[in-house]
């Protein structure tokens, strides 16, 4: 359908005669109101110029009296040759654009022509005697000069109606000529592409549109073809997407079918209008009859649901439970309110069976309820264990200044449990030993070689009961140690080169291992008011890290050890080496508890992270600039005067 300010039009209207084309009128009628337009104006103009070379005539041809003859008349008639006068009369009445003449003198009047009766152009001349002796000029007469305008007036009236029907007749023919061609050209055309898409089917297969060609139109690509070539691609892609819609269709048919989901569709006032096949079957919803919820066989089951559709707002997760077959049956219900013109106009749902998901999750319940009662008896034995472990991670998590809680929890259950699981099965062997050698003095079937064999089996696992329970208290202890939750000596006054030096000479016995000898520069005795044993801590484990990690592909090993004042009340210490140092985007992890490269080789990853703690204990900042073979170069600052503050230690048992 073709619509335009209400009127409807059918495709079929469109005549076929160019005569009663719509377009071709409305063209047709512009054309004759630009050209008439133009005819009347360009006319006008014409005719105005006509009119005034005509007036223009008149008037020259009054003045060429004035000038060339009155003086001709006023001699005749100053010597009284009145038919002398009357003969240049004549001959002036028979110039053109002059019609009559008149003479008035001394009461006589002579006259020549006949007086127009309308429309005439008069002028009045006066006619004078001068005496070329006396040098005087007297007044004899007047000439009164008249020119008809009927003439020109009835050439312009002759003029304008010929203009006018020739213009007509011009536009007449072009207006046929332009009809014809716009509905060969164009009208045909559109009537063609209209036709074709009347008939265009969908369902079936389509030859692309064809255009009527004209012999002046052949060779040429114009909007119409171009209109036809988008018309034909447009279809194509129509098509294209209705085999795909139908496609989608049936995809979406056969889905619902096989799927276990529901889905429906409400009206504003709750009735169900649709629902899947499946649905409608378990629901014994009618196909005719519309029902809202609340009145389905089922409809005491759906009082949540039909609340969640009178608020008339998206909702999801409404879990209802309907016995079918005797069975208990378990859908969750969700939906998207939809709209027209911004007012309610129903919801557009889904529901899911969730049964199954339900007797999985109750048997998975039951499976968490078995597997939580073999943690606790697994975990029961280990208790007693870890209790100390739990006290010293305890105490490390209040001091920890690092957000890498969870690799010292890491890194304590790998540390501690290995000692403690070894211990374990020790005490298990023990325990079995002592078992069999019990059964068998019981049994008086007790040997020597028995006793000797069973003895020596319990001295070697009480040998690595001990050493591993040694080990794991050393561990312990410096998890404490790491923690640094207090301050384990007294502040107290010192020399920090005489401390250091003390120091060096204690580790002598590992350096030389290297070897490497440590290097003290100061600019100035320094004396501190601090923690000795804190500084003495911290460098110890400075070198000991360089020591066991650094120098392995490094020749000739060096350490210093700087120490200068940045002011009255802060001290600079800078340690570096010449080792293998340490990778840029490990500058952080390497402060961190229990990271170590030499996990399994006798690592405990504490070095550093006791050196971080304690720097922060006293107050201090540390920085750490390194890259891979050249070397690390630690930076401490630390206040002279350490301000001390009370803190309280939670023991372990």
């Amino acid at each position: 359908m073709l619509y335009r300010s209400g009127n409807a039009m059918h495709y079929k209207d469109i005549p076929q005669n160019p005569w009663l084309s719509r377009i071709g009128k409305k063209i047709i009628l512009t054309m004759v109101l630009v050209s008439s337009l133009f005819t009347l104006v360009a006319t006008s103009i014409q005719l105005f110029n006509y009119y005034r070379i005509e007036m223009n005539e008149v008037k020259n041809r009054h003045q060429e009296i004035e000038t060339l003859h009155i003086e001709l008349i006023a001699s005749a008639l100053w010597a009284y040759d009145l038919p002398l006068v009357q003969q240049h009369m004549n001959l002036l009445a028979q110039l053109p654009k002059i019609d009559y003449l008149e003479i008035q003198s001394n009461g006589t009047q002579i006259s020549s022509g006949t007086p127009p009766p309308t429309y005439a152009i008069e002028h009045v001349y006066p006619i004078n005697h001068i005496d070329q002796n006396e040098q005087y000029s007297q007044k004899i007469g007047i000439l009164t000069v008249l020119s008809n305008t009927e003439g020109i007036y009835n050439n312009l009236v002759n003029q304008f109606i010929s203009i006018l029907i020739i213009n007509t007749i011009k536009t007449l023919f072009v207006c046929i000529c332009l009809l014809s061609v716009f509905h060969m050209s164009i009208n045909r055309r559109i009537f063609n592409i209209v036709d074709y898409l009347h008939h265009y089917d969908l369902n079936k297969k389509n030859q692309p549109l064809q255009l009527h060609s004209s012999f002046f139109i052949d060779n040429f690509e114009d909007e119409i073809d171009i209109l036809a070539r988008e018309t034909n691609r447009l279809t194509a892609h129509i098509s294209h997407l209705y085999k795909g819609l139908k496609l989608e269709k049936e995809r979406l048919n056969d889905f619902t079918k096989a799927s276990s989901d529901w889905l429906w569709e409400t009206n504003a006032d709750g009735y169900i209008i649709y629902c899947s096949e499946n649905m409608a079957t378990v629901l014994s919803i009618p196909d005719q009859e519309h029902k809202r919820f609340r009145e389905l066989p089922y409809g005491n089951k759906f009082t949540q649901l039909q609340k969640m559709i009178d608020n008339e707002c998206d909702f999801s997760h409404c879990e209802v439970n309907i016995d079918i077959g005797g069975e208990s049956e378990f859908f969750i219900f969700q939906a998207l309110v939809k709209k027209e013109h911004g007012k309610f106009s129903g919801f557009r749902g889904t529901a899911l069976n969730i049964t199954r998901l339900k007797q999985v999750q109750l048997e998975l319940s039951q499976l968490n309820n078995h597997l939580e009662q073999q943690v606790d008896l697994r975990t029961q034995e280990l208790t007693t264990s870890l209790e100390q472990l739990q006290q010293t991670q305890q105490q490390l998590i209040e001091s920890e200044k690092l957000s890498a809680l969870g690799g010292l929890v890491s890194g304590v259950a790998h540390e501690v449990n290995t000692p403690l699981g070894i211990a374990v099965t020790s005490a298990s062997i023990i325990q079995e030993s002592a078992q069999q050698l019990h059964q068998a003095f019981s049994n008086s079937s007790l040997t020597s070689q028995n006793f000797t064999e069973t003895m020596s089996n319990i001295l070697d696992s009480s040998d690595i009961l001990q050493s591993n329970l040694n080990r794991a208290a050393k561990l312990i202890r410096d998890f404490k140690q790491t923690a640094v939750d207090q301050v384990s000596e007294a502040r107290s006054e010192f020399d920090l080169q005489q401390v250091l030096m003390a120091l060096l000479a204690s580790l002598h016995s590992q350096t030389r291992q290297v070897p490497v000898t440590p290097v003290l520069l100061f600019d100035q005795t320094i004396q501190m008011n601090s923690l000795p044993g804190a500084i003495t801590q911290i460098f110890t484990n400075l070198i000991l890290n360089s020591v066991n990690h650094a120098f392995h592909h490094t020749p000739q090993a060096s350490i210093i050890i700087k120490a200068s004042k940045a002011d009255h009340h802060t001290v600079i210490l800078d340690y570096s080496d010449n080792g293998a140092g340490i990778e840029p985007h490990l500058h952080q992890k390497v402060f961190e508890p229990f990271y170590t490269t030499m996990r399994g080789k006798g690592g405990s990853g504490l070095g550093l992270n006791i050196v971080f703690n304690l720097v922060k204990k006293l107050h201090g900042e540390l920085t750490l600039d390194s890259k891979p073979n050249q070397g690390v170069h630690f930076t401490i600052k630390l206040p002279i005067n350490y301000q001390y503050k009370i803190e309280i230690e939670e023991e372990s048992p």
